[in-house]
């Protein structure tokens, strides 16, 4: 082997080496950490007033905290109390321990002991769930958790339902029990 060669063979070699160090230390897909901490605020004694696209209030809640991440679109609500309208007036009344509003869907997750109150004096209805996903929207809810309604003499339990508090309309579809009791 010839001194060229020798001197050839000693630089791919060292080239190799260097190659795996620079490889090694800087040539690394950057590592995505975990955010420790995402900003957000939060918001004491609240009352909140939702609007539909003509003006008119449509919504409005009341709690004595809210808790906003700026990097998500959902409010964290603690012990909601929600009132639904139309044309100016309340007609639905539901509390629950928490909630959680999507203000990009105005889709609201009502959780933990939700009860519901149609505020018609003619025909109140009575509802009550564990869970309740409410569309602010439509004005339609529905909930997997089971319910528990009660209107005048009739009671009706259930599964899953699908409610429109609109028509104050309920749907029950599983596990179905409803008992009429006549006044004497």
């Amino acid at each position: 082997m010839t001194a060229q060669n020798k001197q050839i063979a000693l630089f791919a070699i060292l080239a190799l080496v260097f190659y795996a160090l620079w490889n090694y230390y800087f040539n690394r897909e950057e590592i995505k950490k975990d955010k420790p901490f995402t900003k957000g605020y939060s918001v004491e004694k609240i009352e909140m007033r939702m609007t539909n696209e003509d003006g008119e209030l449509s919504t409005k809640f009341k709690s004595p905290s809210l808790i906003r991440y700026t990097d998500s679109p959902v409010l964290f609500i603690d012990s909601p109390t929600v009132w639904t309208y139309e044309n100016n007036n309340e007609k639905w009344l539901i509390k629950a321990n928490k909630a959680e509003l999507n203000t990009q869907t105005d889709k609201v997750e009502l959780i933990d002991k939700v009860n519901a109150h149609s505020l018609d004096e003619k025909e109140p209805m009575d509802f009550s769930t564990d869970f309740l996903t409410l569309d602010l929207t439509e004005k339609k809810a529905q909930t997997t958790a089971g319910i528990s309604m009660q209107q005048a003499q009739f009671s009706l339990q259930g599964q899953v339902a699908h409610i429109d508090l609109k028509n104050k309309i309920i749907e029950v579809n599983n596990n179905v029990k409803a008992i009429y009791k006549t006044i004497k």
